[in-house]
C-alpha cells in the first residue's frame, strides 16, 4: 500500500505528474479528467494476429486545464480457468453440496465461459464475483491483491448458491448503487410451454425425435440442473417439478453481495419478473431496474421498488412494467417513443411461495396453438408471439399476479406490450447525460417489418434487417423512466464483392452484434462484441460526444467479449475483459463460408482456456 500519510490528492498529483505528462505546468494541484483517446487497435493482418489478444497500446487523457497525458496500456492476465488459486479451482462446475461436476468422459467439468465480472469492495479487501455462463451456472468469489504493483488472484471458490436453488446461463453483471453484485439468469430453453403436459407444445424428454431442436434445448436444460440439485424425482407429468428442481425458478435476476468474512450472500429477485434476462442495471434512485431479454420476440422490462434499495435483501417489494413502443422512424436502426405498461405490483416472497406450490402454466393460462388459418379459434381466447412461436392463450380468474411474475412475457403480450425486440443484450447508465444504453445485437426477426406476416401480429418494430446490430439510446425523465429510444451506433453488412467480404460478415470498421456494453465515464462507452461476423471480436471505445468510435480490443479468434467491468484494486484501476470460449465460434464471410477454419481446428488444448484478464496502465482516478 502507498504511504498512509501522503494525502489522496498528493497520491493524485504524483501519478498524474510522472506518467510524461504533455502540460508544462508542475503543479502538485489534482487535475480532473474531461475526455478520453485510445490509440486505434487496427484489425488483424496475419493469422498471428487473429489468434492473440491485442489491446490499444496508448490511452491519452485530457484534462480539465487542457493538458494531455500518455498511458501505455497492456493486457494482463488474472486467471485461465482451471486454474488452482489459493485451495480453490476456478471455472470448475460444481453441484449443489460442492462436489466437482465430471463430464462423461471422467474429467472433470471445467467451464470455458466465463462472463459477467463485478469488482467488489469490502472492507479492505477486493473481491470478483464472475459468473459462469453453463447449465447449471456458476459465480465464483475471487480475492484479488495488489502485489509488487500488478494485480494477483489470491484465493477462488464457487458461490454457495444452495438456497436459491443453484442458478443457469449467468449472463452479463452490473453492480448496484450500493455495490453488490446484479446478474442475469438466462433460462432460454425453460419455456413453461415445453414442461406441461397440457400445453400443445410439451415436450416429452424420454420420447424425443432426432429433429427436435426445441426438445433437445429443453431437456438439456432440465437435466443439467437435475445434475446440479442431485434431485432424481422430477415428473414429467407435473409440470417437470421435482422435490428441489421447478422450471418456474429460473430466468431472474441474481443479486449476490461478499461479505467482509470472506462468505456471500445471494438471492433471487421474482418480482423483476420470469423472461431470459441479460442482466439488470439500477439507476441512481436506488428505486430503478431496468433489464433486458435475449432471444426472438422478447420484450424490455422495467422493475419500480416502492422504497429506495440501500443495502442487499432478500425481499424486493415494488411494480413491474413491460415497455410499449411507437415507431417514428425506420431510418438508420430506427427511433422509437416509449410508453410503460404495468403488469404487476408484488415481493419476493409472494412469488417464491407460488414457485415452491409446484405451479405450472395451466395453472395460470389456458392455453392452444393456432388453427390452419393462424387464429385462435376458441372464443375468450388471445393470440401471442413470444420466443419465436404463436401461441393461443387465455388467463386464469384471479391469476394476474402469478401471470405477471412467472409468465412475464406472455402476459405482456396478453397486455399489448411491444414483445418483439431481437438478441437485447447489454443495459448500462450514462450519468453525464442521464441516459441509458441498450445493446441490440441484431436487427432482425421479430424486429423486421412484418416478420412472417400473420404469425406476429402487433407488428410495433417494423424495422429494415441489419443483422450486425446496433446499439440504443434511450432518454430517461427526472424520474429514470424511458420515453424515447433511438439507435446511437449501428453494423454495416457487407454483400459479396465488397471490400472484406471475403472474411467479415460485417465491416470491420464498425460494430457487428453487441453485447456487453460499459459507459466507463468521460464521455466514453464501451461496446463489446459477441459475432461470428467479424473475424475478430472486439471492443470499441464511443466517445458520447463527437460520435466517434475506435477499436481497443481484438481478442483471439472464436472468443466472445464478456465480463467489461471498472474499478480498483489495492488503489489501482483495470479495466476488466474477459475472453470466453476462445477458438470455438467460427467467423463466416459475407457469402456463409467460413475462411479461417484452419485456426480453429489447429487450436491447442492450452489455446481453448478461458480467461478473465485486464487492461492495465489506467491513470489512477480514471474510474471516479
Amino acid at each position: 500500500m502507498y504511504t498512509k500519510s501522503l494525502s489522496l490528492a498528493v497520491i493524485t498529483a504524483i501519478s498524474l505528474t510522472s506518467a510524461g505528462c504533455n502540460s508544462s505546468s508542475n503543479d502538485a494541484v489534482p487535475k480532473s479528467i474531461t475526455d478520453l483517446s485510445f490509440t486505434p487497435l487496427a484489425i488483424a493482418k496475419n493469422n498471428t494476429e487473429k489468434t492473440k489478444m491485442r489491446v490499444s497500446p496508448k490511452l491519452t487523457v485530457l484534462f480539465d486545464d487542457s493538458s494531455t497525458q500518455d498511458y501505455a496500456l497492456s493486457y494482463k492476465v488474472l486467471a485461465k480457468m482451471g486454474d488452482t488459486i489459493g485451495s480453490g479451482k476456478i471455472g470448475l462446475m460444481t453441484d449443489i453440496l460442492g462436489n466437482a461436476l465430471i463430464k462423461s468422459d471422467g474429467s472433470q467439468d471445467i467451464s470455458d465461459g466465463p462472463d459477467g465480472n463485478s469488482l467488489i469492495h469490502v472492507v479492505g479487501k477486493d473481491y470478483l464475483i464472475t459468473h459462469m455462463e453453463e447449465r447449471p451456472g456458476e459465480l465464483y468469489h475471487t480475492e484479488l491483491k495488489l502485489v509488487n504493483g500488478e494485480v494477483k488472484a489470491v484465493e477462488t471458490k464457487p458461490v454457495d448458491l444452495a438456497a436459491i436453488g443453484g442458478t443457469i446461463i449467468n449472463c452479463a453483471s452490473t453492480k448496484t448503487t450500493y455495490g453488490s453484485h446484479l446478474g442475469g439468469e438466462e433460462n432460454y430453453s425453460l419455456n413453461s410451454r415445453y414442461a406441461d403436459l397440457s400445453s400443445p407444445f410439451y415436450k416429452d424428454c424420454d420420447n424425443l425425435t432426432a429433429d427436435d431442436a426445441d426438445g433437445s434445448y429443453f431437456c438439456r436444460y432440465v437435466a443439467g440442473m437435475s445434475k446440479y440439485l442431485q434431485d432424481n424425482t422430477i415428473d414429467k407429468n407435473n409440470g417437470y417439478n421435482g422435490i428441489s428442481f421447478r422450471p418456474y425458478n429460473y430466468g431472474f435476476i441474481v443479486e449476490a453481495q461478499p461479505q467482509a468474512d470472506g462468505s456471500t450472500k445471494s438471492t433471487k429477485h421474482y418480482v423483476t419478473g420470469r423472461y431470459t434476462p441479460e442482466l439488470a442495471t439500477m439507476m441512481p434512485d436506488g428505486k430503478t431496474v431496468y433489464m433486458s431479454d435475449d432471444g426472438t420476440a422478447k420484450g424490455f422490462w422495467k422493475f419500480v421498488s416502492d422504497n429506495k434499495i440501500n443495502n442487499f435483501k432478500t425481499e424486493w417489494e415494488g411494480t413491474l412494467y413491460s415497455a410499449k413502443v411507437n415507431q417514428t422512424s425506420s431510418a438508420n436502426g430506427g427511433s422509437f417513443d416509449l410508453f410503460w405498461i404495468e403488469l404487476g405490483h408484488a415481493k419476493d416472497s409472494d412469488i417464491k411461495a407460488m414457485i415452491d406450490a409446484e405451479m405450472k402454466l395451466t395453472d395460470i393460462f389456458d392455453i392452444k396453438a393456432t388453427t390452419d388459418d393462424n387464429t385462435c379459434s376458441t372464443a375468450g381466447f388471445k393470440k401471442i408471439f413470444e420466443d419465436s412461436k404463436v401461441e393461443c392463450l387465455k388467463l386464469k380468474p384471479g391469476k394476474e399476479k402469478a401471470a405477471a411474475f412467472l409468465e412475464t412475457r406472455k402476459y405482456a403480450a396478453y397486455q399489448g406490450a411491444t414483445i418483439e425486440f431481437r438478441k437485447e443484450e447489454g443495459l448500462t447508465y450514462n450519468k453525464d447525460k442521464n441516459v441509458l444504453y441498450v445493446a441490440i445485437s441484431a436487427i432482425e426477426k421479430s424486429m423486421e417489418d412484418n416478420y412472417k406476416g400473420k404469425e406476429v401480429g402487433a407488428n410495433d418494430i417494423k424495422l429494415p434487417k441489419n443483422s450486425c446490430g446496433g446499439v440504443y439510446e434511450v432518454t430517461l425523465d427526472s424520474n429514470y423512466s424511458g420515453n424515447k429510444m433511438k439507435a446511437l451506433v449501428i453494423g454495416k453488412p457487407l454483400k459479396e464483392g465488397d471490400e472484406y467480404a471475403d472474411e467479415w460478415t460485417c465491416h470491420p470498421d464498425d460494430i457487428s452484434n453487441p453485447d456487453n456494453i460499459t459507459y466507463i465515464g468521460h464521455n466514453t462507452l464501451l461496446i463489446s462484441e459477441d459475432t461470428t461476423k467479424h473475424v475478430n471480436n472486439m471492443t470499441w471505445a464511443y466517445n458520447t460526444k463527437t460520435n466517434k468510435k475506435v477499436r481497443i480490443a481484438s481478442l483471439p479468434i472464436g472468443a466472445e467479449v464478456t465480463g467489461v467491468d471498472t474499478g480498483t484494486v489495492g488503489g489501482k484501476p483495470i479495466l476488466l475483459i474477459n475472453q470466453q470460449h476462445p477458438f470455438k465460434d467460427n467467423p463466416k464471410n459475407a457469402v456463409g463460408e467460413k475462411p479461417n477454419s484452419a485456426l480453429i481446428e489447429a487450436a491447442t488444448n492450452e489455446d481453448l482456456r478461458a480467461v478473465i484478464g485486464y487492461i492495465d496502465g489506467m491513470p489512477t482516478d480514471i474510474f471516479k
